[in-house]
């Protein structure tokens, strides 16, 4: 059988056509799959793989929900996601239930707090993450931290404000050696290491002339620890990193210490406030999941962690 042109021209069009909509069929079914296909159950609630993704989104791990089916998520993405789901429908059933309401410049005020360039796009996240966070509020409200439950925990906590012997450290960073070199002879002969740092080196501290913020041994780069072994005013040889080619020269040691109470006062009312909090919404979670637990669907089970009863919300606010 032989086609005449304007037939064979008709055939191709419709079977572009039909692949066409072959192509929007799955694509749909495919949209359509993410949110009917589900993980678990909380209670009678469908838990989907849409949903976790949508709570990705949320927590700031686009690029796990993004291209990638839920098997090939690491596990601690897909626990966070499964646990941050839960916890959320928890909050927000409860916050509906006790009316809390989100006024227009309270989204308003957050975006301008959180984001350098707010965007209308951002607003269901904003409204979103107070609408949690009110709700938390409610259910935990901040206790009253008396002073002398502050200065009990200082005196019984001493190890978490001992700071290490600190090098404050002039740095200079450059790609090549042969420029390092050159660098160090100058700085040999005499230039201003302020100077140069700011006209050669590529550090971020370069337009603060080379100067570092304190450091104790341990906790940078392995070249950067040199200066523990010498004496202020010295120059190290050029030292190479993955970074480039580095000068350090150490200015001083500031000497083992503890920090005083009044430097870590308020650090330690939050904490006491949050651990506090966190207790409350942890009990409160763990009602809840009594009531209406979490089951895995049989094809996920292998895929998470056993559900921890944890509420982490009011750390990230």
């Amino acid at each position: 059988m032989s086609f005449s042109r304007e037939t064979g021209t008709e055939f191709f069009i419709r079977f572009l056509f039909l692949s066409l909509l072959i192509l929007l069929s799955n694509g749909c079914h495919r949209s359509e799959d993410r949110k009917t296909v589900v993980v678990g159950y909380l209670g009678k609630k469908a838990i989907t793989v849409k949903n976790l993704e949508d709570t990705a989104r949320f927590m700031g791990l686009g690029s796990a929900s993004r291209h990638r089916p839920l098997t090939e998520w690491t596990l601690s993405e897909r626990n966070a996601a499964l646990r941050e789901t839960v916890q959320d429908f928890f909050l927000e059933e409860e916050g509906k239930k006790r009316g809390i309401k989100i006024r227009p410049n309270e989204i308003k005020d957050y975006l301008k707090n959180h984001f350098p360039q707010p965007e209308k796009s951002l607003e269901p996240f904003a409204r979103k993450a107070l609408f949690l966070q009110k709700t938390e509020e409610a259910l935990a409200p901040f206790p009253d931290i008396s002073i002398s439950t502050e200065r009990s925990f200082y005196k019984n906590h001493q190890n978490l404000f001992r700071i290490s012997r600190q090098a404050i450290v002039d740095h200079i960073v450059v790609a090549k050696q042969e420029e390092a070199e050159s660098i160090r002879d100058a700085l040999i002969k005499g230039s201003s290491f302020a100077r140069l740092a700011k006209l050669e080196s590529l550090g971020m501290e370069a337009s603060s002339g080379g100067r570092m913020k304190p450091y104790p041994r341990g906790t940078m780069p392995p070249p950067f620890d040199t200066v523990f072994t010498m004496k202020p005013g010295e120059i190290t040889p050029v030292l190479s990193s993955p970074y480039g080619y580095h000068l350090f020269r150490l200015e001083k040691f500031i000497p083992e210490h503890t920090l005083s109470f009044s430097m870590v006062k308020n650090w330690i009312k939050k904490k006491l406030t949050r651990v506090k909090r966190q207790k409350v919404l942890q009990e409160w979670l763990a009602q809840k999941l009594q009531k209406s637990p979490f089951h895995r669907a049989p094809t996920y089970k292998g895929i998470f962690s056993p559900f921890p009863v944890t509420i982490s919300r009011s750390q990230t606010f």
